[in-house]
């Protein structure tokens, strides 16, 4: 019995096979060109559709209209609001290119004895309907087919049904905020002269000046405005998105959210005309990173995130531009400073700065370019709003020193002119700042002294930046003083490093340690200074140079005429490593060291017996 019941087994799978290779083997000799893709169902295109109604079983949900293919989306019902085209545009896309797989003509339904209730299209699950260049075309949506990727459907006028991707229909909303746009305020394509915001005790005006095409503070004190900062705000009020729709009744009770009187409010104008309104109110109280907001042109009410008041809420001094100079380096012609020495940089047709008309001879190009860089970068504290007595307290009447760029610019009619682009005035130092001014300002900045600093008053500090200029080879030794410690590291002319006399210490990886000790002699030998900082043995201790200070003594071997190199180090320097001093050319001159050489000084030279042992 068992046998019997195993052949019929095997009997039965032989079948299947063979009707399977045979059902294959059909279709695969009728050859590709036979083959016939599944017709579209409709024959619109999306960007003629204008108007869209969805019903959700036989209640209205909601209606979107657009006047043409490049104009937004909006609801008309259940009310006026902006619609998310983005949505919209997705679901029209799928409904032009949608070809079903799977079609039941009515035929079969009568010869299966089916009936529409059991594709739930009896009364359907959601009804689409289109309207494009005065045709209307109606889609119902019914149950999901059992294995769930596919939803089955209809079109008016077609008692057939068919099956359309089950994501086409679990796109469509199930209410109606769910088309409702969420950005909160949409920014594109709007033209708007002025940004307000107005909030009790505080706000600030910011207003469009065509001419030249900047965002000026215009409340409550005149002032330039950091454009960085007003692209962030606008960048933050064109992305902020609703976080939930609470309300859409006119009359409803602001009080209750804080907007009967808002916290603050936020205006774009066009000249004195207001043409975005948006009202913040108080938090929920069980929602403390929200708040509500109100847009006047539709008066709903809706949540949005608690940062985008608190940035709207920030100080107008917070929307300033502190930088002091603004202007565009690489048309910069001549910089000219008026100080303790007077000196006029100017740039050759070739691309080299030469001072005084050449009179002194080139200077270091990338020490201008730094200088130039830095001046850009300059930026202060508000000392004073307005200020009519420049000499009493700040020194800037007359200033101690001055700056002024000219650039080459062309002008409205073409022509090429030579004009100050920018002028900085610098006055008392007082404690930690530097008193400042633009001479196109009533007000009087504060600056870091470490940032004065980086700028050039003397032709001394645009001189070439080399401090050291030997070879290897010629490095004998080399004597480390660090935190009055003292030791002697001396070359071969195999280029190997040891301990010298009298030193203490084991170097436990030879190769390794005289390795990375030739790698800082090449780098003292090409060493460069970051800036030129003071020149002159009287500013030693202003920089923190003691006799007992860190150092490095360079022994080198110059044919018959040895030499010897000293390099003293002091207090730190802006850049945080300490300042270096050497003499050049006989003079002192004291500067900033090169971070990353520093670093290798202190882990091989200044801690050799540590560094030896890695």
């Amino acid at each position: 019995m068992t046998r019997w019941r195993t052949t019929w087994i095997v009997f039965g799978l032989a079948l299947v096979v063979f009707a399977f290779i045979a059902l294959f083997e059909r279709h695969w000799r009728r050859g590709d060109a036979e083959y016939q893709p599944p017709a579209r169902l409709f024959t619109f295109k999306a960007a003629d559709v204008t108007n869209i109604a969805l019903h959700v079983t036989n209640q209205l949900l909601l209606r979107v209209e657009r006047t043409n293919a490049s104009s937004p989306w909006a609801l008309t019902v259940p009310i006026n609001y902006p619609a998310q085209s983005f949505a919209i545009e997705w679901v029209l896309a799928q409904l032009e290119s949608l070809a079903p797989e799977t079609r039941i003509s009515q035929g079969e339904l009568i010869a299966g004895k089916r009936t529409l209730a059991e594709y739930g299209l009896d009364l359907p699950a959601a009804t689409l309907t289109l309207h494009y260049q005065g045709q209307r075309k109606e889609m119902y949506f019914g149950i999901k087919t059992p294995v769930g990727d596919q939803v089955y459907a209809q079109v008016l006028h077609d008692p057939g049904v068919f099956t359309a991707p089950a994501a086409l229909f679990d796109r469509l909303p199930r209410a109606a905020n769910d088309w409702r746009d969420t950005m909160l305020i949409n920014l594109v394509g709007a033209s708007f002269s002025r940004l307000e915001v107005r909030a009790p005790g505080r706000g600030f005006a910011l207003e469009f000046d065509p001419a030249s095409k900047i965002l000026a503070l215009t409340k409550p004190t005149p002032a330039r405005a950091d454009q960085g900062r007003v692209e962030s705000l606008i960048t933050r009020l064109g992305t902020a998105q609703v976080r939930q729709f609470i309300s859409d009744n006119p009359r409803a009770d602001l009080e209750a959210y804080g907007l009967q009187p808002p916290e603050a409010e936020f205006v774009a104008g066009l000249g004195t005309n207001d043409i975005i309104v948006v009202q913040f109110g108080k938090s929920p109280t069980n929602d403390p990173a929200s708040v509500y907001a109100r847009r006047l042109a539709q008066t709903n009410i809706v949540l949005v995130s608690r940062e985008l008041l608190d940035f709207l809420q920030l100080p107008h001094s917070a929307f300033r531009d502190r930088h002091l100079m603004s202007f565009p380096t690489g048309a910069v012609e001549s910089v000219e400073v008026i100080g303790s020495t007077n000196f006029t940089v100017r740039r050759q047709t070739n691309g080299t700065w030469m001072v005084n008309d050449g009179a002194e001879g080139p200077i270091d190009g990338d020490l201008m370019s730094d200088w130039l860089s830095a001046m850009n970068r300059l930026e202060g504290d508000i000392e004073a709003d307005v200020v009519t007595d420049f000499k009493t307290l700040y020194g800037l009447n007359p200033p101690a020193r001055q700056y002024i760029v000219r650039a080459a610019l062309t002008n409205i009619s073409g022509a090429a002119s030579n004009r100050v682009v920018a002028e900085l005035h610098l006055g008392a130092v007082q404690e930690e700042k530097v008193f400042a001014r633009r001479p196109d300002e009533v007000a009087v900045y504060a600056v870091k002294p470490r940032d004065v600093t980086r700028l050039p008053h003397a032709l001394w500090q645009l001189r070439d930046r080399r401090v050291f200029s030997f070879t290897t080879n010629q490095v004998t030794r080399i004597s480390a003083r660090y935190q009055s410690r003292e030791w002697t590291l001396q070359r071969s002319q195999a280029s190997q490093w040891s301990i010298g006399p009298g030193s203490q210490g084991v170097i436990r990886d030879p190769q390794m340690f005289s390795l990375r000790l030739e790698e800082i002699a090449l780098r003292l030998g090409e060493l460069r200074a970051e800036a030129w900082t003071a020149r002159g043995e009287d500013f030693r201790l202003v920089y923190g140079f003691k006799d007992d200070s860190d150092r490095l003594v360079i022994e080198l071997k110059n044919g018959d005429k040895p030499q010897t190199l000293t390099l003293e180090f002091g207090n730190r320097a802006p850049n945080q490593v300490p300042y270096a001093l050497a003499v050049i050319d006989g003079q002192t001159r004291i500067f900033e060291m090169p971070a990353a050489l520093f670093f290798y000084i202190v882990r091989d030279l200044f801690t050799p017996l540590a560094a030896a042992g890695k």
